[in-house]
């Protein structure tokens, strides 16, 4: 399963993250950049609502504290507190867009935590309709489009970790702004949970295939097995 995924991840930059509270998908995200990060590589980890989850990583890694170490030296953490207002977050994602703005040698990973967090709440006070177009086209155009086209150019995975919301029409979940995050051509992984049964499913998406696995989530740690 991680062989396959790291193979994906070799031709492709961009990864959406979504599912509902709960599901893993910020272990998920730990998981995945802990063990395709090479020995020299790094990873920015951006605090967009939620703090970088180090207990998480600690208990992930709690029995190799070497592993655990080397780690933590390779994930930046930026900002250093969570964003607190949109406008805040928009500033920082434009600025680490600029071509003379350098990021850390061998960057692989940059990984934003809850990206539309900030754009809901903003929306949400946004009354006009052509202001919320505005709005939702500033943030695509001016912030998220530049980021994913230097990520590219550098060869640098972009993950981006999704709230969700229930879609009456459609009754299934989407992540917010699901139209908008559409555009973005790349790996889509939802992670479901039965509240039923509890079994967890991940579905990955790309090129139009979708693959389905279940997994479990032990001492942070995933085990996925095929249906």
């Amino acid at each position: 399963m991680l062989k396959g995924l790291q193979k994906i991840l070799h031709n492709t930059t961009i990864v959406n993250l979504s599912g509902e509270s709960g599901t893993g998908k910020t272990s998920l995200t730990l998981y995945l950049v802990s063990q395709f990060l090479e020995d020299e590589g790094c990873c920015i980890w951006v605090q967009a609502s939620e703090s970088f989850p180090k207990r998480r990583l600690e208990t992930m890694y709690g029995n190799n504290q070497k592993r655990l170490n080397t780690i933590l030296k390779q994930v930046y953490i930026a900002p250093d507190k969570c964003f607190t207002t949109f406008d805040a977050q928009s500033e920082f994602m434009v600025k680490i867009t600029r071509e003379n703005y350098l990021f850390p040698p061998d960057l692989q990973f940059i990984v934003i935590d809850n990206i539309s967090h900030h754009l809901r709440f903003k929306f949400s006070k946004v009354s006009e309709i052509n202001e919320k177009i505005l709005l939702l086209d500033r943030f695509y155009s001016s912030e998220l489009l530049p980021l994913i086209l230097r990520c590219s150019r550098e060869n640098i995975i972009l993950i981006l970790i999704h709230e969700v919301s229930f879609n009456m029409n459609l009754q299934r979940t989407q992540p917010f702004f699901n139209r908008l995050y559409e555009r973005i051509k790349g790996l889509n992984i939802v992670l479901k949970q039965s509240l039923i049964t509890k079994e967890r499913v991940m579905d990955l998406t790309i090129k139009g295939k979708l693959y389905s696995f279940g997994f479990e989530i032990k001492d942070n740690r995933f085990v996925f097995f095929s249906f």
